[in-house]
């Protein structure tokens, strides 16, 4: 009788950036991580991760971040069954803040972590107006701290660029309705390939 093979045995996770733990980020809470570019890389790390030990982590992505083969290549790294770790991962895409909004709002609550990749990428949109982005804010974070009562939801976030700088109190309001917040320095750009969870 044929046995299938198992995951590698994971060594325990090195620290994520910003100095936070991976049981800190793991509580039932509201996480950020922010910087001058949006830590992608990191986040799709820390999913691969968490997949490798059998959670199911939902991803949205608000900024068209996704990178599948990023995490193809380390699910490869890390077990001999990379297709285990990627049937986990579920990712829901988002164009317009009020697709994202929308997302968020109709989402139930789960122990099963949240990410959310670049949240405030379609909320700098200039499109829309600041007034009218500010309030459908406050209104996703009520219901993501909703969610983070029954499981972690883990966002990220970058500055906004320079001709939306009267958008940053959007990034502040982010920071204030977050339960724990790190600010990453460097940027992931002078980063590139070196993050990692392992």
């Amino acid at each position: 009788m044929l046995s299938h093979p198992v995951d590698h045995p994971l060594p325990p996770p090195a620290p994520l950036p910003g100095g936070a733990s991976l049981d800190a980020v793991l509580q039932p809470r509201l996480s950020l991580f922010w910087g001058a570019h949006t830590p992608t890389r990191a986040l799709l790390t820390l999913a691969t991760a968490l997949a490798a030990r059998g959670c199911r982590p939902h991803i949205y992505d608000g900024g068209n971040r996704f990178d599948g083969y990023f995490i193809a290549r380390l699910a490869r790294r890390i077990s001999a069954r990379p297709h285990s770790i990627l049937e986990r991962i579920q990712l829901s895409r988002a164009f317009t803040c009020f697709q994202l909004a929308e997302r968020i709002e109709n989402t139930t609550g789960s122990n099963e972590p949240l990410i959310i990749l670049d949240l405030l990428n379609t909320f700098y949109d200039e499109s829309v107006p600041l007034r009218e982005v500010e309030y459908l804010l406050d209104k996703t974070l009520a219901h993501l701290h909703q969610l983070a009562v029954s499981g972690p939801v883990i966002i990220g976030a970058r500055e906004p660029r320079q001709p939306v700088q009267e958008r940053w109190p959007l990034l502040e309001r982010l920071q204030l309705g977050a339960d724990a917040a790190w600010m990453l320095h460097p940027p992931e750009a002078s980063e590139g390939a070196q993050l990692s969870l392992f």
